[in-house]
């Protein structure tokens, strides 16, 4: 997915609000943002807006002199949305179809977005996204499961990986071997190594990085390691907007899943803003 000029305001409002939670005076704020337009105005409109975002990400991460501004943030997502976990499970064992209700759930959680919502709630934000599928491949996805023994799964933010716990439970009891991959190195709110271990990933799959900082997969960006794992997995399930703007035109046994919070994302997946998606990729 190109970068969209819809995408310039929405990246720099995320780096206002890193600067902020680092605690950084306005002068420091106010130069941060000012050094990101400038890195804009040159950007090749081509690439993914997640590789701008990494580069005004790491920016920020200099300037403020913080590895992780998300981190108290993360850290306060993923314990309120472990409080809501048992009750979520219990939803999914309830459903006619619990893999699909996992499914939908998963996809609702990914409106708890700190890098683009000023603050989430896990019981009132995957309430109100809860909801039907404007698309849905889950026939193809279906088919694509029953076919592959190992599944990758591409892991978004902290909070929502809680409901990612479930989906992974639910697959890994129909007998799949699942390898959560997570960034390789703070930026935004998104899941690392240590955040997936804090929900208990660790206990029912393997955990594996990008070898990146950038917050979304873009394969020239991940390690060598990733790629070999990326292209030699038989089904990939991506989790988010930032995955799907990274890998949107790759070829592979991908699926996507993930709620369309921005209009060029919304655009690009044929959906309607706020609408949540499953979609087979081009593979």
């Amino acid at each position: 997915m190109r970068t969209y000029s819809d995408c310039i305001p929405c990246i720099l409002r995320a780096t206002l609000g890193g600067a902020r939670l680092a605690g950084a005076p306005d002068e420091e704020a106010w130069a941060v943002v000012a050094e990101g337009a400038r890195i804009t105005a040159d950007w090749d409109r081509t690439l993914p807006p997640i590789l701008l975002g990494a580069e005004i990400g790491r920016l920020l991460r200099t300037r403020v002199g913080q590895t992780d501004p998300y981190l108290g943030e993360k850290r306060a997502a993923n314990t309120a949305a472990l409080g809501h976990y048992a009750r979520w499970k219990e939803e999914v064992a309830r459903a006619p179809d619990p893999l699909f209700h996992a499914l939908r759930l998963a996809a609702a959680g990914n409106a708890l977005d700190l890098g683009f919502y000023a603050g989430v709630d896990p019981h009132h934000d995957v309430d109100c996204a809860l909801q039907g599928f404007a698309r849905s491949d889950y026939g193809a996805f279906r088919d694509a499961l029953d076919r592959s023994r190992e599944v990758l799964f591409l892991a978004d933010n902290a909070g929502e990986i809680v409901l990612d716990r479930i989906l992974i439970e639910e697959l890994v009891a129909r007998g799949k071997n699942v390898t959560v991959a997570v960034r390789g190195a703070p930026t935004l709110n998104d899941v690392t190594k240590d955040d997936a271990e804090s929900v208990g990933l660790n206990a029912i799959a393997e955990i594996i990085t990008t070898g990146s900082d950038v917050p979304g997969v873009s394969l020239a960006a991940c390690s060598t390691s990733f790629r070999t794992r990326f292209r030699n997995t038989g089904l990939v399930l991506s989790k988010g907007m930032g995955n799907f703007e990274g890998l949107s035109q790759e070829p592979a046994p991908l699926f996507f899943l993930f709620q369309a919070k921005c209009q060029p994302v919304a655009r690009e997946a044929g959906v309607a803003v706020g609408s949540l998606a499953l979609l087979r990729g081009r593979g």
